[in-house]
């Protein structure tokens, strides 16, 4: 399921004493957003009509605009929440590791194992990261979700420990190779070989950035 933490739609307060109003109300708003995922990356956004989705996710259509107003609303919802997730695997385990280089390769690591565990929220990411049917404003949201790790590839530079290129090029450089990380080890069946991949291409990213 995605996880959500958008605090921009409001709930309605279920009747005094209702239980299955307490439970449903929420489990319905993550059936929406789940089957929204897969029926985005299925068919794009054009080719995803509302009814569809509400029919798929076994609501009426008057429930899944109770959530969201427009459709517009549930990609930026979805959008975001997938970003804010993403950006949140990064972190468990991290404070081991005492250097910047060791901090940057540990998000890498994290980055790879919830891509390769969340294929299909990847997908979409891919497909709307540059799309005009994502807000500007949730771009922005996403975005900001990583600015740590943008604060941190700043202080190896100034350290002298990561090599002083233009930050926005090194994290292109970084997405574009963790996606290509990613797709291979996901193809690949042995746990061996599989971490040996993720392995390998962490160590190429490193060697790249590494005064």
């Amino acid at each position: 399921m995605v996880q959500v933490r958008d605090r921009r739609s409001r709930q309605k307060k279920p009747a005094q004493g209702s239980d299955t109003a307490v439970t449903t109300a929420p489990m319905n708003r993550e059936k929406i957003l789940a089957t929204a995922l897969t029926l985005f990356v299925e068919r794009g956004f054009s080719g995803t009509p509302t009814a569809l989705i509400s029919k798929e996710a076994g609501v009426s259509t008057g429930t899944l605009f109770f959530y969201f107003k427009t459709k517009e609303e549930l990609i930026d919802t979805l959008y975001t929440c997938i970003k804010q997730e993403a950006a949140e695997a990064l972190s468990p385990g991290s404070r081991k590791d005492k250097t910047v280089a060791g901090k940057i390769r540990h998000y890498m690591a994290n980055a790879v194992a919830w891509g390769i565990q969340n294929p299909k929220k990847i997908t979409f990411m891919e497909q709307f990261a540059n799309s005009p049917f994502v807000s500007k404003g949730a771009h922005e949201e996403g975005t900001s979700h990583f600015l740590f790790m943008e604060d941190l590839v700043h202080d190896g530079i100034r350290e002298g420990s990561i090599r002083p290129i233009d930050v926005n090029l090194l994290f292109c450089i970084m997405g574009s190779s963790i996606g290509a990380i990613i797709e291979l080890a996901s193809k690949e069946q042995d746990p061996g070989r599989r971490q040996k991949i993720v392995d390998d291409g962490l160590d190429l990213i490193m060697g790249g950035m590494r005064a």
